[in-house]
């Protein structure tokens, strides 16, 4: 049966609204700490140690606002939810260029992350279904491209907006650009534009939803999304960190985590495209990717290993949870929030551990070695992804 071109064009709709929403609450509300976290060492004088628990606070207000609409049911009820965290994003954007103390910093990190996590999951499940309804599951990778446009954002703002105000100015400004594309987010999301009922992908060719098989890829799967939350954040969250340490140039540092974001944008929609091929194929090649740029910045300090590491890192980390999120749903056998969430929580519980781990490592002298080890942690990643492709 045919999708008529008004249905068509409210997935376009709801695909760029949640584009904008997660651009806000994910590429902005919670990345853009990454590009301004060398400023804010230097002006205000903390440590690696102080950095890694601000960011871990972070993640586990990420996890609680997972955990918290886990079970959240379509409707006017997500809709409202999405709509009222991602002003709770915004806010806690603003407010990080008016505190100026760890204790302060760590809990707006914290509702933060619990605003980001809770509308990751509506505004995945809202858009997913959407799509699903419309037979239209390859505009996800447009959906997702968001992140790495906030990201892109966040750097390009760290590295070209007057330093006079120092990163108190960033943030006030990053919170203004968010306005409008909060606005029309709320508006493009509306559920009397998006009608969806609860839909669930369709499996992938060979895969009966329910059976013991595909339950034990789903674990395996899961594993090795917790492994990507642990290894993935250590470079999204202390990248430009490391690289403006080995290098010396913060111009650099900056110029790589814009890279990182365009590659994100990019590379989403080509790693959904590249789900025909096989979902854990795919999954293989990102994780192998991504461990190899974790290595480049740790093996060398010139400017081409830096942006070949922002680019490995942009073009896997969003494909991976594409395909993740995906292959999840068609393995899981229950609704699709239901299913991102629980995923999600694992990638959380990795991403709480991952900026614990790197702080103390570098302990004051760098982020090295917690990059050798996030590199170990995404082999592994792919290696227990080989093991489900032969189960």
């Amino acid at each position: 049966m045919s999708v008529p071109a008004s249905g068509y064009g409210n997935g376009i709709i709801s695909t760029l609204g949640g584009l904008c929403g997660l651009a806000v609450v994910m590429g902005i509300g919670r990345f853009a700490y990454t590009a301004l976290l060398p400023d804010m060492m230097a002006d205000w004088g903390f440590g690696e140690d102080i950095a890694g628990a601000i960011a871990a606070w972070n993640y586990a207000g990420y996890l609680a606002g997972v955990l918290a609409v886990r079970r959240a049911k379509p409707g006017l009820s997500r809709y409202l939810g999405f709509v009222l965290l991602s002003g709770v994003s915004l806010a806690t954007t603003a407010a990080m260029g008016l505190a100026s103390t760890p204790l302060w910093w760590c809990a707006l990190r914290f509702a933060g992350g619990f605003a980001s996590g809770a509308c990751f999951v509506l505004c995945s499940s809202i858009v997913l279904d959407t799509l699903a309804a419309l037979r239209r599951p390859a505009l996800a990778g447009v959906l997702y491209s968001g992140v790495g446009v906030g990201i892109a954002l966040g750097g390009a703002a760290a590295g070209l907006l007057p330093q006079a105000g120092g990163p108190e100015a960033i943030w006030l400004a990053l919170a203004a650009f968010c306005l409008p594309l909060t606005l029309f987010a709320a508006v493009a999301l509306h559920p009397g534009r998006n009608l969806a009922p609860e839909v669930r992908l369709a499996a992938e060719p060979g895969v009966t939803q329910g059976a013991d098989r595909p339950q034990r890829r789903y674990r395996i799967l899961l594993v090795s999304y917790f492994l990507e939350g642990f290894g993935y954040i250590i470079g999204a969250t202390f990248l430009v960190s490391l690289i403006q340490t080995t290098t010396q140039s913060p111009e650099t540092a900056r110029l790589a985590w814009v890279v990182t974001g365009c590659a994100a944008a990019l590379s989403t929609p080509l790693w959904r495209y590249a789900a025909g091929k096989g979902y854990a194929r795919m999954l293989i090649l990102a994780f192998v990717l991504q461990g190899l740029g974790a290595l480049l910045p740790v093996l060398s300090d010139s400017m081409v290993a830096a942006l070949s590491a922002g680019l490995l890192l942009g073009g896997t980390f969003m494909g991976i949870t594409v395909l993740s999120l995906q292959y999840g749903v068609t393995l899981s056998g229950r609704p699709s929030a239901q299913t991102v969430a629980t995923m999600t929580a694992l990638y959380g519980v990795g991403q709480i551990i991952g900026p614990l781990v790197a702080g103390s490592l570098a302990d004051g002298q760098g982020f090295s070695m917690a990059f050798a080890l996030a590199a170990l942690s995404l082999f592994i990643a792919a290696a227990l992804l080989l093991r489900l492709r032969k189960s």
